[in-house]
């Protein structure tokens, strides 16, 4: 089981962490629930082929069991949930880092 390696099989795209983003924190908050694919895109609010590749790839690296239908769930995993949340606060680490930087930018040159 292996959030980085389910990471590594996906495009390093800001979009695409975005939607791991998104889906782990899902999945994070409902342990143990089965979620249709259709259900997650609807709770994270993003189009069904841009989650259904996040879903694949976390079910092939054991971070989410599959149903062989089209539900996923997550088991509660210590080792997983230590990578989920160095993942999370990565994340948030880099949005807060970019949103500093164009508040300086706007402090010192104004806003367009």
């Amino acid at each position: 089981m292996s959030l980085a390696r389910a990471l590594a099989a996906l495009p390093s795209d800001g979009e695409v962490e975005a939607t791991v983003e998104d889906v782990v924190v899902l999945f994070s908050h409902h342990p143990g629930e089965w979620i249709d694919a259709h259900d997650v895109a609807k709770r994270v609010a993003r189009p069904v082929v841009q989650t259904e590749p996040v879903l694949k790839a976390l079910a092939q690296a054991f971070v989410l069991d599959f149903d062989g239908s089209s539900s996923y769930r997550y088991q509660y995993d210590i080792g997983v949930s230590v990578e989920i949340e160095q993942f999370l606060h990565r994340a948030r680490a880099q949005k807060n880092h970019v949103q500093n930087n164009v508040a300086r930018f706007r402090e010192r040159y104004g806003s367009f």
